[in-house]
């Protein structure tokens, strides 16, 4: 694997698996520190999944790396030559023959161009070779050439796709391609390429292209070639966050939703969560524990499983929600509608387990305090809001922000049951009214209607990253000064 990855010259990894080896190899076969056998696994694991791909992102989100500016700058230019060819019309066509390889039955074709010698050529490589005059008739056609079998026209019409799919490239930019069964198209590139002076002339036109700072050739006119290739463009991406109209104008809408969305979700599933917990922990209520398994059903289902079946249910008209209470609503199709369809969903399945902690949370409270408060008069609601209400919230304050981080990263719930639709018509197709920040980062990623922009998925990633944070931060710091609550 290392060699493999040297080859392509994926320095990091290559160097990576070649250090992990070494490391695997004296850990378990020299060395005799038993930790280091049980740590080693974890850390190399944590390097590969977590570390590495966190600072690739980084690195991409400072390059121009989307569609059209994937490959390196002399492989553009060599494809920008490459597909920039024009017919020769002040040649005649060139006749040529097509061989059968002996040993493989390859498709060749042969033919003389420019010179008394032949040219042998399978589309991939093509190479000059000398034949005997006694091979060759008066008219020019090969009769036999060691190693090939030369094919009579009605043997060649069985090898037509072979031979409009090939394409030979000869020198000085010279390339010619089968126009029929028996003649050759020659064609040559519109474009020279001057090295030294970094700079594309079109010979038909006369103008010059020359590297712009996003990694294109680009004329004094502002004409732009592609293909492009990647380039650093610094911070490009998370300019344009601010000043491209076509990305902020979605951007801000989604970023609204994604908070609000987490904010009631965490909110909603918690209330529900904490009164279904205080029903169930009442001490005359019986049967509590079939209750209690019940309601965290839910929380045993796979949550993609749950997902699927919900689009089903929120199907219009068809679906078993619309026809059970004999209504008609665009659950998702509409945007308001998709939105609390996404938030049923989710209710659905995060609830189980704000039942669960806040039960634990209520039973972790000693008797004797609601005793006490009890004794001294104190009402049903005066000791739920005074007393058990700050001590639940207290104890459960870590998980709930942990559950609004989960909540701001909710991609499957999002993906799965409406695709982040149904879509903004001012946001060309890349965000919709459902979709929150990682979801519209995934859809200009890899779903994109204009094409896939790593670099500003990337950036918008650190951003969510960002987001995330410092939200979690914040909310661990309000925990500290809430621990002198009592």
């Amino acid at each position: 694997m290392g060699t493999k990855l040297f080859q392509d010259k994926a320095w990091f990894l290559s160097g990576f698996f070649f250090l992990s080896a070494g490391l695997i190899f004296y850990t378990y076969s020299i060395s005799k520190k038993t930790p280091a056998k049980y740590l080693l696994p974890g850390v190399l694991l944590l390097t590969l999944f977590h570390i590495y791909p966190a600072f690739y992102s980084g690195a991409v989100a400072f390059t121009n790396d989307s569609n059209g500016h994937q490959l390196s700058k002399d492989q553009a230019i060599a494809a920008i030559v490459q597909d920039a060819k024009v017919p020769m019309d002040t040649l005649e066509p060139v006749k040529y023959q097509t061989l059968l390889k002996v040993s493989t039955s390859e498709v060749f074709v042969v033919f003389k161009y420019e010179s008394q010698n032949y040219w042998l050529s399978n589309g991939v490589t093509a190479k000059s070779l000398s034949i005997n005059p006694g091979n060759i008739s008066p008219d020019g056609a090969i009769l036999e050439l060691e190693g090939y079998k030369v094919l009579s026209p009605t043997e060649v019409s069985t090898y037509i796709d072979e031979l409009q799919n090939m394409v030979i490239d000869l020198e000085s930019g010279i390339s010619a391609q089968p126009q029929d069964l028996t003649t050759l198209e020659i064609s040559e590139s519109a474009f020279t390429y001057e090295k030294s002076k970094d700079l594309l002339l079109n010979r038909l036109s006369g103008q010059t292209y020359a590297p712009n700072d996003n990694g294109q050739m680009q004329s004094q006119s502002g004409e732009v070639l592609y293909p492009g290739w990647k380039a650093n463009i610094g911070w490009k991406n998370f300019s344009s966050i601010i000043t491209d109209e076509e990305i902020r104008r979605p951007l801000l809408a989604v970023l609204i939703w994604t908070f609000v969305n987490a904010f009631l979700l965490v909110l909603i599933s918690f209330i529900m969560g904490l009164v279904l917990a205080l029903i169930f922990n009442f001490p005359a209520l019986r049967s509590k524990r079939l209750y209690r398994t019940i309601f965290i059903i839910p929380m045993a289902i796979p949550s993609v499983l749950s997902l699927l079946v919900w689009s089903g249910l929120f199907t219009a008209e068809t679906g078993v929600i619309d026809r059970l209470f004999h209504v008609s609503i665009p659950w998702l199709t509409h945007p308001w509608w998709a939105r609390v369809a996404v938030l049923i969903v989710e209710l659905w399945i995060t609830f189980p387990y704000m039942f669960l902690i806040t039960t634990g949370a209520i039973q972790a409270i000693p008797g004797e305090i609601l005793e006490a408060a009890a004794i001294d008069g104190a009402s049903p609601v005066k000791s739920f809001t005074q007393i058990k209400l700050p001590l639940v919230v207290r104890t459960v304050a870590p998980l709930l922000v942990a559950s609004v981080a989960m909540a701001l990263n909710n991609f499957g719930a999002i993906y799965l049951l409406t695709g982040g639709g149904p879509t903004f018509s001012n946001s060309n197709g890349n965000a919709g009214a459902t979709d929150i920040l990682i979801s519209y980062t995934y859809k200009l990623a890899f779903n994109s209607q204009e094409g896939n922009n790593y670099g500003l998925a990337s950036a918008l990633s650190i951003l969510n990253f960002l987001m995330v944070g410092l939200i979690s931060i914040y909310g661990l710091r309000r925990m500290k000064t809430m621990e002198g609550v009592n």
